[in-house]
């Protein structure tokens, strides 16, 4: 598994190449990998981060981490959020790129605009803390036995790793090119893609009360029924997502006796 967590980072191009070799030994020295991609021409940059959102100590990590990672792009000249805004996820480190005038100034337009505070509280001007809403640090502890082979899921809670595997590109419902997703195609229903049937069986994990209460979940079981397990998506989905080997693992579950 992978997350943003360090989306959207950016530095003028001429001083990328430099930023870049500087982040991977932020990376290292944390003990994290990470895939990059995104603009470079424009010096903006994506990367999916190895972090253990699950753990007290892993998102220990992740905060210091990314405290260091947006001091490290503001040293290259650099803006924490180059392509999107800023919101939750980078409000608590503006601080480290603008000037403590700037914060306020952020604070008085806002009070001006907002009196009552019911604009998108939180975010900019009196942040929530960067992992306070991590959807992860919620998700019980439980064994999930699994009857397939799950891939490189398999090491650890194969069902839990397999089901996040969706990282929301969105590929599956796509009109042309490709071969996924098939139903969503005819249906053109976000729960009839491969991304939405991922979600829910992500919503099954964090929400049930039991193992049991999950595995007989009705919306898992009602998302899952148009999929024709053609297997298109173990090979379209760029995350690799194989939603036809999660329905055989669920119904496995649902009519078991």
């Amino acid at each position: 598994e992978s997350w943003p967590g360090w989306e959207d980072a950016a530095v003028a191009p001429e001083r990328l190449a430099d930023y870049l070799a500087d982040l991977r030994e932020l990376l290292a020295a944390h003990e994290l990998t990470g895939v990059m991609y995104g603009h470079f021409g424009a010096g903006c940059m994506h990367i999916r981060i190895t972090y253990d959102l699950r753990s007290e100590r892993g998102r220990a990590v992740f905060r210091e981490f990314t405290r260091q990672a947006a001091e490290l792009v503001v040293r290259h000249g650099g803006s924490l959020s180059g392509e999107h805004g800023d919101g939750r996820a980078r409000s608590e480190l503006l601080s480290i790129m603008y000037s403590p005038e700037v914060i306020a100034a952020f604070a008085e337009c806002r009070r001006l605009w907002d009196p009552v505070g019911i604009l998108n509280p939180g975010s900019i001007t009196d942040p929530d803390p960067m992992d306070a809403h991590l959807a992860l640090a919620g998700v019980p502890q439980r064994e999930w036995r699994t009857s397939f082979d799950l891939g490189p899921a398999s090491g650890r809670d194969p069902w839990v790793h397999a089901v996040q595997g969706c990282i929301g590109v969105g590929r599956c419902r796509a009109d042309s090119g490709g071969v996924m997703c098939p139903s969503y195609r005819a249906t053109r229903d976000e729960k009839d893609s491969t991304r939405g049937r991922a979600r829910v069986l992500q919503e099954v994990v964090r929400g049930a009360r039991t193992v049991e209460e999950g595995w007989r979940s009705e919306e898992a079981r009602e998302v899952l029924d148009l999929c024709l397990s053609c297997k298109a998506c173990a090979t379209d989905c760029p995350a690799g997502v194989d939603m036809a080997t999660y329905k055989s693992e669920f119904y496995d579950h649902y009519y078991r006796r």
